[in-house]
C-alpha cells in the first residue's frame, strides 16, 4: 500500500465504487488487506524499535565497539560473538540508526571527533584503516601544522594514457596547513621540470603572500631526489632554515596530507579531464582545464569541494581562506 495514503481513504474510494474488486486492482492492494481495512481502517502505527530489551550493557558495548571497530554492523557482531554475545546484524545496525552511528560517515566523524577531544589518543589498526579511507590527515595530527608553509608537500600522480599525448604526470605542490594546490602536467616524471616547478611556481607564490616555507616532503622518486647532484633536492637543501625530508608516512610514496589530495584528485578531476582526452592535441591544452578545475577546489566553489572541506583540518574554510585568514 503506498505510504501516501491513510487506510481510510482506501476504504473510502472502494466502497464508493461500483465494482470491488476493480477498485482494489486499480489502488493496489489485495482483496484481503481490503477485508482488513474494513475491520480497522486506522491500523496501529508499528512501534519503534526499542534497542534495551537486549540488554544496556549489550547496547553499550556495540556503541562502544562502533569506533573501535567502525567498518559496520558484521564486524561488531562477529566482535561481540568473540565476547559471548549472541547479537544479529541487523539488531546491530537498528541500534547503530538509533545512535546516529549507521554510516561509515556518520561513525567517522564521531571518531573524528573523539581524537580530537582525547589527548594522545591511540588508534588501533582497525581504525587506522578506516581513518585513512575516509580522512588520511587524520593521521598526521601530531604534525603540529600551525600556519601556511610549515609543510609543503610535492608529489606526482600518473593522469593515464591519453590519445595523441601519450603518457601524462601530474605533479602538485601542497600547503598541508590551507589545502592550497598548485600542480603543472608533465611527458615524463623529469627531475629538471619539477625542479622549475619548485623554484618558479611553489616559492615565489608563497614569497608573494609573505610566507615563509619550513619544510619540503617529497617521496624517493627520482625526480625529486638523489644522493648525487640532483636539481630539485640540491636547491633545497642549499636553502637555510628550511628542512628536507622524504617520506613513506601512511604510505609507500606519501603522507596523509596528499593521500587525502589524492582521492579529491581520482574522484573529481582525473575523470574530468579524461572525459576529454581526446579534446588535447597538447599540454597546453590539458593544462588549462587542470588550473581551472584547480582554482575552483582553492576557492571551494562547487558542492564537491565543500564537502571535502568538511572534516578536519580544514572544518569547512576553503584554501584561499585560511591563506588569507592567516595573513
Amino acid at each position: 500500500m503506498p505510504k501516501n495514503k491513510k487506510g481510510r481513504d482506501y476504504l473510502d474510494i472502494i466502497q464508493s465504487s461500483k465494482n470491488v474488486s476493480e477498485a482494489c486492482k486499480t489502488l493496489g492492494i489485495s482483496r484481503s488487506q481490503y477485508y482488513k481495512l474494513l475491520k480497522d481502517p486506522e491500523p496501529a502505527c508499528p512501534k519503534p524499535y526499542e534497542p534495551l530489551k537486549m540488554g544496556e550493557e549489550a547496547v553499550e558495548r556495540i556503541l562502544d565497539l562502533a569506533l573501535l571497530s567502525p567498518f559496520g554492523c558484521h564486524g561488531i557482531r562477529y566482535k561481540l560473538l568473540e565476547e559471548g554475545i549472541r547479537v544479529s546484524s541487523v539488531s546491530v545496525q537498528k541500534i547503530l540508526n538509533v545512535h546516529k552511528l549507521g554510516t561509515a560517515k556518520a561513525r567517522y566523524k564521531a571518531l573524528e571527533k573523539k581524537v580530537l577531544e582525547t589527548n594522545k589518543y591511540v588508534l588501533n589498526a582497525e581504525q587506522i584503516e578506516f581513518v585513512a579511507k575516509h580522512n588520511p590527515v587524520l593521521l598526521e595530527m601530531d604534525r603540529k601544522i600551525h600556519a601556511p608553509g610549515d609543510l609543503i608537500t610535492v608529489f606526482s600522480y600518473f593522469l593515464g594514457q591519453l590519445p595523441w599525448l601519450g603518457k601524462v604526470h601530474l605533479y602538485f605542490g601542497l600547503d598541508a596547513y590551507s589545502g592550497y594546490i598548485q600542480a603543472m602536467v608533465a611527458y615524463a616524471p623529469d627531475k629538471y621540470l619539477c625542479a622549475e616547478f619548485l623554484k618558479k611556481t611553489i616559492f615565489p607564490f608563497y614569497e608573494q603572500h609573505g610566507i615563509r616555507i619550513r619544510r619540503v616532503e617529497t617521496s624517493d622518486d627520482p625526480e625529486f631526489f638523489s644522493f648525487a647532484s640532483h636539481p630539485f633536492s640540491s636547491f633545497l637543501r642549499n636553502l637555510n632554515d628550511l628542512i628536507y625530508h622524504r617520506t613513506t608516512v601512511g604510505g609507500v610514496k606519501t603522507n596523509g596530507f596528499s593521500q587525502k589530495w589524492h582521492q579529491y584528485l581520482k574522484e573529481f578531476i582525473a575523470p574530468e579531464l579524461k572525459s576529454k582526452k581526446a579534446d588535447y592535441l597538447d599540454l597546453e591544452l590539458l593544462n588549462e582545464d587542470l588550473q581551472n578545475l584547480i582554482a575552483q577546489y582553492n576557492q571551494g566553489c562547487n558542492p564537491e569541494t565543500s564537502a571535502y572541506f568538511d572534516s578536519y583540518p580544514f572544518n569547512q574554510n576553503k584554501p584561499v581562506q585560511r591563506l588569507a585568514n592567516h595573513n
